[in-house]
């Protein structure tokens, strides 16, 4: 066997819907991993709603977009979309990843350079290249920083294009996208944000980021996957009317975005569903409160950033690697994540879901706590700052 193939972990099989509690190899699995944030994993009505469209439509159209014909399903979530985030354009396509590389080659011809946050998801990253402009860098969550590289690097006169993640994934961080937005009114530019994971969570109606920081959408184009809170599949992308048109002319879009009818079907009923039910997001905020509340009382520095995700380092990789080990023999499921953002000994990000109950939050927080017991002195991440 090879060195590569040792390093391999072997995969888990996953046997249910992952909600509060998952099948994994047969066991049944208290989680507080992934992003399925409002509890949607299971929901009767999405399930039906996908195998309704599979009859109806069979599983994706053969007619492109770009020839002239549309899905009824793509449309019915695209109107559902339009709905819920009360915009004039909402664009439908296979999956979330998409999203940077639809919107920023779209918006190439109104920017002159592309200001990317450090640790943005990688789709924005592809998104950033495939645009054909200078890409640059500036420091996580950092609007100075962002003002410091638009005054060095943005040629005079020049139009910028500000791409982030509105919450970030592994760290449950919000960026602060109406200090964006003011920069970027003095120069004409353009903010990009994958809003993937506060969908349905961040804002006063669930809208995400853009709407949490109040900022105007005239310039601003969102997006990102339907396969995190909303517990549906696919991808949108949101902005006026005549912008989402522009989207649809991207080599992305005209090769690659129709995507499954089950998807697009389960997407419109998941935004008709959550729109309907605004006590699915005050459960999962007041579920995310009490979960970190039960992990600052171990002692563990959880930054208190609005999001349903807590993420802590205890000393080493190694040791994060037998806490999240320890858990799982007592049926208990957090991620030892190095996913983007997670830093070079990776991070332990647990999740609070809208369906954990009070005694749920319990139970991690005392198997935690005896796990944790003798544990090294550094414990606890301070998440403000660069990641």
């Amino acid at each position: 066997m090879s060195a590569v193939a040792k390093t391999i972990a072997p995969l888990r099989r996953v046997g249910s819907p992952s909600c509060a509690w998952v099948e994994v190899d047969g066991r049944h699995l208290l989680s507080f991993g992934g992003s399925g944030y409002l509890g949607l994993g299971d929901q009767p009505d999405l399930i039906e709603a996908g195998v309704a469209a599979l009859r109806r439509f069979g599983v994706h159209s053969q007619l492109g977009r770009h020839y002239g014909y549309a899905l009824g399903a793509n449309l019915e979530a695209e109107q559902a979309a339009r709905a819920f985030f009360d915009v004039d354009g909402a664009m439908y396509f296979g999956s979330g990843y998409l999203f940077g590389l639809i919107a920023m080659p779209a918006l190439a011809d109104f920017c002159d350079a592309i200001f990317i946050d450090e640790a943005a998801h990688y789709s924005l990253r592809d998104g950033a290249r495939a645009s054909g402009r200078p890409v640059h860098t500036f420091l996580h969550c950092d609007a100075a920083d962002l003002g410091r590289q638009l005054a060095r690097k943005l040629p005079q006169g020049g139009r910028p294009m500000v791409a982030t993640d509105g919450m970030f994934a592994t760290r449950g961080t919000i960026a602060p996208l109406d200090a964006y937005a003011a920069l970027l009114k003095r120069h004409a530019g353009w903010l990009v944000v994958d809003e993937s994971h506060a969908f349905g969570v961040l804002g006063a109606q669930g809208r995400g980021a853009v709407e949490a920081c109040g900022i105007a959408r005239d310039r601003v184009v969102a997006g990102g996957s339907m396969a995190k809170a909303f517990g549906a599949h696919g991808g949108i992308a949101l902005g006026a009317a005549a912008v989402i048109e522009r989207l649809w002319r991207t080599p992305a879009a005209r090769g690659a975005a129709l995507g499954c009818s089950a998807g697009a079907a389960m997407t419109a009923r998941s935004l008709q569903l959550v729109r309907l039910r605004p006590e699915l997001r005050a459960r999962l905020h007041t579920n995310a409160q009490l979960l970190k509340r039960s992990l600052r009382h171990l002692g563990l520095a959880i930054d208190d950033n609005g999001s349903p995700i807590a993420a802590f380092i205890v000393d080493d990789a190694q040791r994060m690697r037998n806490i999240q080990e320890a858990l799982m023999k007592e049926d208990i499921f957090i991620a030892y994540s190095n996913y983007v953002g997670a830093g070079p000994e990776g991070i332990l990000r647990v999740a609070a879901f809208a369906d954990h109950l009070e005694s749920d939050i319990s139970r991690l927080q005392v198997a935690l706590g005896r796990i944790l017991l003798g544990a090294p002195a550094r414990m606890g991440l301070q998440t403000g700052g660069r990641s």
